[in-house]
């Protein structure tokens, strides 16, 4: 988990000082995970996947009971990688295999708004220039799902 934690404040700690002068609610797409998301955990009854695609783990999501889908990052082969899982509770129920998942629940309403205007499978983890918005404001009220614990910004929060 503190690689992960690590590894996104790496990645975002040049659009830091950017975001603290403009009042930007998260600096990247990392400071957002860092920010909004939680800590989800794989178990033997997690469905592995050598890699899933977004388009993959939403349906997912969809075919299990209070199923949430989930974007954001995991630690695998030393390294942080974008990608998304299906949750539910605290565990990953269905997604690729890690060693840490630190991801946002999303609403299905909102990824589909979000995937029809921008034509992408990936949510958050697009990165198209439409989301430059989502950085600046934060995300919409009803956009994000419970699940996972408390991420490493919330803690104490």
């Amino acid at each position: 988990m503190e690689e992960l934690t690590a590894a996104l404040e790496e990645l975002e700690a040049p659009f830091r000082t950017l975001v603290d002068d403009s009042q930007w609610a998260h600096a990247s797409v990392e400071g957002l995970v860092l920010d909004v998301g939680g800590w989800w955990s794989a178990d033997d009854r997690t469905r592995l996947q050598p890699q899933v695609t977004f388009s993959d783990a939403f349906s997912e999501a969809g075919r299990h009971h209070g199923g949430v889908y989930v974007e954001g990052y995991l630690w695998a082969d030393g390294q942080a990688v974008a990608a998304a899982w299906c949750g539910l509770g605290n565990a990953v129920v269905y997604g690729p295999r890690a060693e840490a998942y630190l991801g946002v629940g999303l609403s299905s309403h909102f990824c589909r708004r979000i995937q029809l205007r921008n034509g992408t499978a990936a949510v958050l983890m697009s990165k198209h220039h439409r989301l430059l918005p989502l950085l600046r404001d934060g995300l919409p009220r009803g956009a994000v799902l419970p699940g996972g614990r408390p991420g490493p910004r919330s803690v104490g929060a």
